[in-house]
């Protein structure tokens, strides 16, 4: 979707509103942040909030509200208002009027059964409202960087959490299995957290191979983790055990059964055929951007 496109749907809304985590610390901060600058980057009137009360005021006829269930406490309900809500619960979106009501869920599998398919991982299900999209790169196509190999460093950055809960739902064991591996070829794993866009950039940049290694529960459901559309628009080739990954770089993704063989397929490959690959994903990764996110969204209103 070009930048032309997204303009003259915006159109539509007085203001877009990011509600919630303006200050909190926490993971989906990331992601609000990300519609947020995008939405700046285009030239778009946008606010960012706390989930407060007292920001009910922010909020006039014919707004955008993007928000989420853990920030959605204060949020405010108005006739006027547009509403596209990830996680919410049904008492929520029972108080909106349905034409001016989208459910946001990311891709998963049970994604494919929705009622409209707009691309490879978009799909939208117009009896529930819902529409189906992984997150994005916060980078725009112009602001993607020049492909980069590093064959003769011998450290793997990992920018993000390695986590679990009680559903056994995080990677915890997976990137202990990827710390194993990488050992086993002396190539050193560090794992920050909490970095701005750009020093993150940076040392995605500055690193060996960048993994998109998500957790059993993950790749079992084909969840898409937004590191992967990130790295390669920062430049490194994408990598994941994720299968349906393989679908969308269809001719330019690297397979494995195993994360040892993910892992060794990546290292054997040659520094120019590396950066080639990664031209071809970043292709394909400029439709995956917070523009493309966006859009979904008005073209959802559109549909219901």
């Amino acid at each position: 979707m070009s930048e032309a496109d997204f303009h003259k749907q915006i159109k539509k809304f007085n203001k877009v509103v990011i509600w919630g985590l303006r200050t909190k610390k926490h993971t989906h901060r990331y992601i609000h942040h990300h519609f947020y600058v995008t939405l700046k980057k285009l030239g778009t009137t946008v606010a960012w909030v706390d989930d407060k009360e007292g920001n009910a005021s922010v909020l006039a006829p014919n707004d955008l509200v993007i928000s989420v269930d853990l920030t959605s406490v204060h949020l405010p309900i108005k006739d006027s208002v547009y509403y596209c809500l990830h996680n919410c619960s049904d008492d929520i979106h029972a108080k909106i009027d349905p034409s001016r009501n989208i459910r946001l869920q990311v891709y998963t599998n049970p994604a494919e059964q929705a009622s409209e398919k707009w691309d490879e991982v978009t799909l939208f299900d117009k009896k529930t409202r819902t529409l189906f999209q992984p997150w994005a790169t916060n980078l725009l196509p112009d602001e993607f960087k020049k492909p980069i190999s590093k064959p003769k460093s011998n450290t793997v950055i990992w920018v993000g959490s390695i986590w679990n809960n009680e559903l056994d739902q995080g990677n915890i064991n997976e990137i202990q299995a990827l710390k194993y591996v990488l050992k086993k070829r002396n190539i050193k794993f560090v794992n920050l957290k909490l970095l701005p866009d750009s020093i993150h950039t940076q040392m995605i940049r500055y690193s060996r191979i960048a993994p998109a290694i998500a957790g059993r529960w993950q790749a079992e459901n084909n969840y898409l983790p937004c590191r992967m559309w990130k790295n390669i628009s920062y430049g490194q080739l994408g990598v994941s055990n994720v299968k349906k990954f393989e679908s969308v770089f269809q001719g330019c993704s690297i397979g494995g059964d195993t994360i040892e063989e993910l892992i060794d397929n990546t290292l054997s490959i040659a520094p120019d055929k590396y950066r080639d690959m990664v031209l071809e994903q970043q292709e394909i990764v400029k439709k995956h951007t917070f523009i493309e996110r966006l859009t979904n969204i008005m073209t959802a209103f559109e549909h219901i």
